[in-house]
């Protein structure tokens, strides 16, 4: 963790895209497979890849009361300490003391963190989140607080991660963000590029996809130049989803990839009669209109 987080330090220390990617890139390839699929994800400012619904339901005010009582500080000099930097990861990283034995690897926080979605209660989260950041260096503590709150704020998106896989493991880029999309774990997907094996990729049922997002165009010329045939239709207002389905069972994931199948119980049903495994694009949800796509396959149910 120690290497990860003077990582993460360095890539802050630039605004340059090349430097933060070649940063990256150095990282992923001096440590192992394991190693840098779990840095990968943390990479990209997750405890857990993008596929999986595994959450931390850790909160601010627990980590706040959590670095109070290891930094041994009162509330008014982690407030000052606040306002001087901005972030609670920052904070501890300032607040929290240098002991002997500290440090802590990728593999043993990925391993605290699963121990601590698994946990029932505010309680018992509290205590491993404690033990953890305790067994941590200060600068380790400041990052693993960063993962904890999703946000690293070192100027890395994923697709960042993506290059610098590229870079450290000898695929094209194009490869790497196939893999990711279909994978939608970019730790799985720097594993795959590590063993040269990005090909091997192939989309998994339930585990959402990556959306294809818009781009932006000069002119309605320009968009219908991109395509031999071209239709245009009107657009019906809702949300875009993907549903999965196989055996009956069928779930909804959003655009960032939430199960909101719960969200809409009126709907499984139009495609649990399915016999064939399928993943479709779910383009509106209407009080009345469901508008699905299979490939070339256009479905409405009402």
């Amino acid at each position: 963790m120690e290497r990860l987080a003077a990582t993460c330090e360095a890539i802050a220390g630039t605004t340059k895209k090349l430097q933060k990617t070649a940063i990256v890139a150095d990282y992923l390839k001096s440590r192992t497979s394991d190693e840098a699929a779990v840095s990968a994800v943390f990479l990209s400012g997750r405890a857990f890849p993008a596929w999986e619904e595994t959450t931390l339901q850790v909160g601010g005010r627990s980590l706040w009361q959590i670095v109070a009582e290891l930094s041994g500080k009162s509330e008014a000099e982690l407030t000052a300490a606040y306002r001087r930097h901005g972030d609670l990861g920052a904070v501890a990283a300032e607040a929290l003391p240098e002991r002997a034995g500290q440090g802590l690897g990728v593999l043993e926080v990925e391993k605290t963190f699963r121990k601590i979605a698994a946990a029932r209660g505010p309680a018992a989260k509290a205590a491993l989140v404690s033990d953890l950041i305790s067994r941590a260096t200060p600068l380790d503590g400041k990052y693993i607080i960063k993962i904890i709150t999703g946000d690293l704020r070192i100027g890395l998106k994923e697709s960042l991660v993506e290059e610098g896989i590229a870079k450290s493991y000898g695929g094209t880029l194009a490869e790497v963000q196939r893999a990711n999309m279909l994978l939608g774990d970019i730790g799985e997907t720097a594993r795959l590029a590590s063993e040269g094996k990005l090909a091997t990729a192939e989309m998994r049922l339930f585990h959402p996809l990556g959306f294809m997002l818009a781009s932006p165009i000069e002119s309605a010329e320009e968009g219908l130049s991109y395509f031999d045939e071209a239709a245009v239709e009107d657009k019906y207002d809702g949300i875009r989803a993907q549903a999965h389905v196989s055996n009956g069972e069928v779930k909804f994931f959003s655009r960032t990839r939430d199960d909101i199948t719960d969200s809409f119980p009126e709907l499984p049903y139009a495609l649990a009669g399915f016999s064939q495994v399928l993943i479709c694009h779910v383009y509106s949800f209407l009080p009345f209109l469901l508008r699905i796509q299979c490939g070339q396959n256009l479905f409405f149910f009402y």
